[in-house]
């Protein structure tokens, strides 16, 4: 009997409008897929997309079993359904990836110059597209731990910090097809529920140049400490998206939104909400970048809980895109270092802007607002704007709580608990910053809140304690201005609240601050700062 249904025979169905004519459900087995994970199933399951397109739509059905398919391309208005129990493996041989039309990445780590990226599940120009159910899509990801091949430029100085401080020089490497789970391009009205996604090669969900996106209550994997290049969710270019109720365990980033180009078109990100979300990650859990050639406006990542993840909330600008109205509330964090490779410090909330390239356009953060976050982290929480020209403004905290834990590294990083640096119009209102000592302490532990080269800050009902290993200034000032220090109380007895670094720094007012009771002297400064105490 015939593994799948030949092409005379589809079109025959069609011709005489037989009784697969008007259906909405199309099953795969029905069209010659076999429930067997060493034969491809791929021709028989893309029979049964096209027919379901070609009648105007509907789902194509999986019933519980193991199947296996290479590139499979998703057409509008069909939906793929995973029942319980059903599994669809991606096949481990390159050849069935072989396909005409356009990769979404190239040039990637871990592949040759010039060389694509392979996809199990792809739509382009697709509308009404979705995939869905209580089964599993699996990407049977492979990887090597080797030698380190070379260092990655984003993170040379870490891996030299770890080079001097011991550390094997070895990382995991993803072994071929370097195959990306799900790609939908420039496709509307797409919905993703309740299904499982698992270990796949590359990032596994990603959108990119789409609208009107549903992602609800999915779970998806993969390995911690192996899944280099595994992101969870990639929101790439797209606008009007809602991510909801889903549990997100990966190596690399967990949901990310970044604004790729592709042959010198790039598009904004806006109108993303993410919400009610549990999520750990290798690397960041919410993140905006790096990739950032597009704008981000109108985000908002609420409710959502963090934990055992390398970094907690960040927005790395490299490419020239503006941030504006950002909004991450509502979240628990638990942030804890991970092996030098990843990127991340074990910090709970970094802001940046950088450029990739010499010739790179400087990109701008502004109007973001961090709201009711509670996070322990082992690295220095930072906003960096980029230096002499900031490009980081307005930027709101507000009843935010972190303290820092020693680190569980020998190659250690964090120094302040907050650092922010080329920024302006900071505010930081009935927070808290704690120097958490219950599993020992750090060398490189200094103060509390570091400023430099950064205007327009207001520090407004914060709680501090004094750093437990060594007496510094719970408070750093360098080549900073316009600084209001309001309602600072210390938790435990403080010799000095303020150092400030240079005689640049100016117009800072000190009032109402409470060091644990006692009134010692406030600060200390060169004799050309400009100081007030109120």
């Amino acid at each position: 009997m015939a593994r799948y249904l030949p092409p005379f025979i589809v079109a025959l169905i069609l011709c005489l409008g037989l009784s697969l004519q008007g259906q909405t459900t199309y099953s795969v087995i029905q069209f010659g897929a076999e429930q067997d994970t060493s034969f491809n199933s791929a021709n028989a399951i893309q029979q049964a997309i096209d027919m379901a397109h070609l009648n105007g739509g509907g789902k194509v059905y999986f019933p519980p079993g193991d199947y296996m398919s290479g590139t499979l391309v998703l057409k509008s208005n069909v939906r793929l359904q995973l029942e319980a129990g059903a599994t669809l493996y991606a096949s481990l041989k390159e050849k069935d990836y072989e396909n005409d039309f356009t990769v979404y990445k190239k040039d990637d780590s871990g592949k040759a110059a010039g060389e694509g990226t392979p996809v199990l599940i792809y739509a382009k120009g697709a509308k009404n597209i979705g995939i869905e159910g209580k089964g599993t899509i699996h990407g049977r990801a492979r990887r090597t731990y080797e030698d380190l091949k070379q260092v990655d430029g984003f993170i040379a100085d870490i891996t030299e910090n770890a080079k001097q401080a011991g550390i094997e020089m070895k990382m995991y490497y993803k072994v071929k097809p370097y195959t990306c789970m799900v790609f939908l391009e420039s496709c509307e009205d797409i919905r993703i529920q309740d299904i499982s996604l698992i270990e796949s090669t590359d990032w596994t969900l990603h959108f990119k140049w789409s609208n009107r996106i549903y992602v609800d209550g999915i779970y998806l994997e993969s390995s911690l400490d192996k899944g280099v290049n595994a992101d969870g969710i990639d929101i790439d270019g797209c606008q009007d998206v809602v991510i909801s109720n889903c549990i997100i365990s990966t190596g690399d980033d967990a949901i990310v939104l970044k604004s790729t180009i592709t042959d010198g078109r790039y598009e904004s990100c806006e109108n993303i909400t993410v919400n009610n979300c549990t999520l750990v990650s290798t690397s960041t859990a919410l993140k905006l970048g790096t990739e950032s050639h597009g704008d981000f406006r109108h985000i908002t990542f609420n409710n959502c809980t963090i934990r055992n993840t390398n970094r907690g909330l960040s927005v790395v600008i490299r490419d020239g895109a503006t941030v504006d109205h950002l909004l991450f509330s509502n979240i628990t964090l638990e942030t804890d270092r991970k092996h030098f490779n990843w990127w991340g410090n074990g910090d709970p909330i970094w802001l940046v802007v950088k450029k990739r390239y010499p010739d790179s356009r400087v990109g701008e953060i502004k109007n973001v607002t961090f709201q009711n976050i509670t996070g322990i982290g082992q690295g220095t929480s930072k906003i960096e704007g980029f230096p002499d020209m900031k490009r980081i403004s307005n930027i709101r905290l507000d009843n935010v709580h972190l303290s820092l834990q020693a680190e569980d590294k020998p190659d250690k990083r964090a120094r302040q608990i907050f650092e922010i640096s080329d920024a302006e119009d900071i505010s930081i209102r009935n927070a808290s910053l704690h120097w958490d000592a219950s599993n020992g302490t750090e060398p490189k532990w200094s103060n509390s809140i570091s400023l430099i080269n950064t205007s327009g800050v207001q520090l407004k009902n914060l709680g501090l304690n004094t750093n437990p290993r060594q007496d510094f200034p719970l408070i750093s000032v360098s080549k900073t201005s316009d600084i209001l220090i309001q309602g600072v109380e210390s938790s435990t007895e403080a010799g000095l609240l303020l150092e400030v670094q240079d005689s640049a720094s100016k117009h800072i007012i000190l009032s109402a601050n409470n060091l644990y009771g006692k009134i010692q002297k406030a600060f200390r400064a060169p004799e050309k700062a400009v100081v007030q105490i109120k």
